[in-house]
């Protein structure tokens, strides 16, 4: 197995920076608000040959009262648990401070190698002030620059050496290293995101909080169902613009997109209580337009199922989310964990239409049924063929259609082939895509 690394410490010292600079991309979100990395953030890379699993976790902060800090400080105890070593990031222009020494206290609790680094040194005049770090009785430091990449190389050089110490563990086992199905969980913030994929993974692998917006980036975690490997995307609360005021949330409203971008599924999670509405609508309108396999998630129905029936609210989200119609919809209570496992269930389901490929004669053969029972009128004068199909690929399913005048071909047509072709061939909660092309 790949080593595990934690980059630890208090907020606003730099760890997601020197986390993006090892890892050599954006991924977690770095701005100069404290405590702005509350969930940890998981990424991999290799260095000198060797490969390593990198974690972000969120700022230690035992003085402070916004409702974060226990829930922070017991994600990161989950992190050290799952690591094989740490990093501790301290602070090179505002020296050592008591949040460092009870950082420090804990790590010497810990019995496994952990590399001190001071971050924002960049310069051999600020790597002289550094006396006062070595009060701490640490043997050895490393005074680097996140933001210039100063020092990163010869921290990363003694990890690898360490790494060569651990014991070496079982690679993965062949039933779990084929692709994975990369799947998201998006909606408006507050919505039971975080504790639905709690649910998923059966561990504390994300912070669950009331307060909207908790989950402020995306977080990847690997999880095997039934000998299938995923990935859980879980994004921050998608919001709309008018409420984004911090650079933090804009940013997480971008990373949320990403998100849905490179799941293979989405799950557009729908507070019972409140149901679908414009915003929704527009989440969803994304995943079809990203050509993302699609379903609707209700939680909290254990709040609503005594007063509403499941075909009635059905037709509520029908209504809102017209174009959204050929996605499943799963009813499900992530405080209970009633149907949870459903979710997981229809999304392999919905992966299997997505993925899915029908022959040129089949299809062909299907269209002309179609053709028969409803055919294109006249077109501005013209008569309007089309000759043949064929499907160019999947994810999502794309059909090519040979036509004389394919600019002519009314909307209402292409909805009436679409809706034949789900009725035919099924596809459920796969977005069709149909190109016309002149012949």
């Amino acid at each position: 197995m790949k080593p595990v690394i934690s980059i630890v410490g208090r907020p606003n010292v730099g760890k997601s920076t020197l986390f993006n600079r090892i890892l050599g991309f954006k991924k977690a979100i770095t701005e100069d608000t404290p405590g702005v990395t509350r969930d940890r953030n998981y990424g991999e890379f290799d260095y000198h040959g060797r490969d390593f699993i990198l974690i972000d976790t969120g700022g230690f902060e035992p003085s402070k009262e916004d409702g974060f800090s226990p829930l922070i400080e017991r994600q990161i105890w989950v992190s050290l648990n799952e690591s094989d070593m740490a990093i501790f990031v301290l602070d090179g222009k505002e020296g050592i401070l008591p949040e460092d020494r009870d950082v420090a206290k804990i790590l010497r609790k810990w019995q496994k190698p952990v590399f001190y680094a001071i971050n924002k040194v960049d310069s051999s005049k600020r790597e002289a002030d550094l006396i006062d770090f070595y009060e701490m009785g640490v043997e050895k430091f490393y005074p680097v620059s996140a933001v210039h990449g100063i020092g990163v190389d010869d921290l990363l050089e003694d990890i690898v050496v360490a790494a060569a110490g651990l014991e070496n563990e079982p690679e993965e086992s062949p039933d779990t290293a084929g692709k994975a199905v990369r799947i998201a969980i998006v909606g408006k913030p507050n919505t039971g995101k975080s504790s639905i994929t709690n649910r998923m993974l059966g561990s504390e692998r994300m912070i669950v909080s009331d307060v909207a917006g908790t989950t402020r980036d995306a977080i990847d975690s690997r999880i095997v169902y039934k000998e299938k490997e995923i990935v859980l995307i879980d994004t921050a609360g998608l919001r709309k613009k008018s409420k984004i005021s911090m650079k933090v949330e804009e940013y997480s409203v971008s990373s949320a997109i990403k998100s849905i971008e490179r799941a293979n599924i989405v799950n557009l999670i729908i507070d019972g209580q409140e149901g679908a509405g414009h915003q929704e609508g527009s989440i969803a309108h994304l995943i079809i337009s990203r050509g993302k396999g699609f379903c609707i998630v209700v939680n909290k129905w254990d709040l609503v199922a005594k007063t509403t029936k499941q075909d009635e609210y059905k037709r509520m989200i029908r209504e809102k989310i017209p174009h959204g119609a050929f996605a499943p919809v799963i009813f499900v209570s992530a405080m209970t964990g009633k149907n949870i496992e459903k979710i997981l269930e229809e999304n392999f389901k919905v992966y299997e239409q997505l993925t899915r490929r029908i022959s040129t004669a089949d299809i062909n053969r299907a269209f002309g049924e179609f053709f028969e029972k409803l055919s294109i009128s006249f077109q501005q004068g013209k008569q309007v063929k089309i000759f043949y199909v064929s499907q160019a690929k999947a994810s999502p399913p794309t059909f090519i259609l040979f036509s004389n005048h394919p600019e002519l071909i009314p909307e209402h047509y292409k909805r009436y082939l679409e809706n034949s072709i789900r009725a035919k061939f099924g596809f459920a909660g796969a977005p069709i895509r149909l190109v016309f092309k002149k012949k």
